[in-house]
């Protein structure tokens, strides 16, 4: 009799551990995320392209924050930068987003944050000067929920204080 309850007991807790793991995100949600985006940036008058990361966490389903780093993908440049001109190097910082949820897989994503901004500025000699400043940062992204783990979409954001803007193909693990 006591195997008989040993085994009713193990048939019946697997049986809720593959329950949880085919539920849906509401009854088994996945908070973190951690997201790379793929596209150009765009600092004044050039555009170059650009990779961001982020890593992100839901606090429900209509609000989450995110750190986040982006990095010009141009690791050597040809030449040097006329006075005046700029190109971008990188940014680092957070930002809250606010969740549309536009039906069970798509979703509208708007966020506010801040950066820390670094970038390149020619100088009379031909020269460049790097010049780091923080920018407020404003980003709209479409994205859809391909799976319980996997989102993709396309993301645009602005570095408002540099005039600066972005635009990506997103995709997102969520965990």
């Amino acid at each position: 009799m006591k195997s008989l309850r040993i085994t009713c007991a193990a048939v019946l807790a697997c049986a809720s551990f593959a329950a949880m793991a085919q539920s849906a995100d509401d009854v088994a949600p996945t908070h973190w995320r951690f997201g790379i985006q793929l596209g150009t940036v765009q600092d004044h008058n050039n555009t170059e392209p650009a990779a961001q990361v982020s890593l992100g966490y839901d606090v429900n389903r209509n609000f989450s924050v995110e750190a986040l780093a982006n990095i010009s993908l141009l690791f050597m440049r040809v030449g040097g930068l006329a006075q005046g001109d700029r190109e971008f190097d990188s940014a680092v910082g957070a930002r809250v987003l606010g969740t549309l949820p536009l039906g069970d897989q798509w979703k509208l994503t708007g966020g506010l944050g801040v950066v820390a901004f670094q970038d390149e500025v020619g100088d009379a000699t031909g020269n460049s000067v790097n010049h780091h400043r923080t920018s407020p940062m404003v980003s709209l992204a479409a994205m859809y929920r391909m799976s319980r783990r996997w989102s993709l979409g396309a993301e645009v954001s602005s570095f408002t204080a540099e005039h600066t803007g972005n635009a990506g193909l997103r995709a997102e693990f969520h965990f």
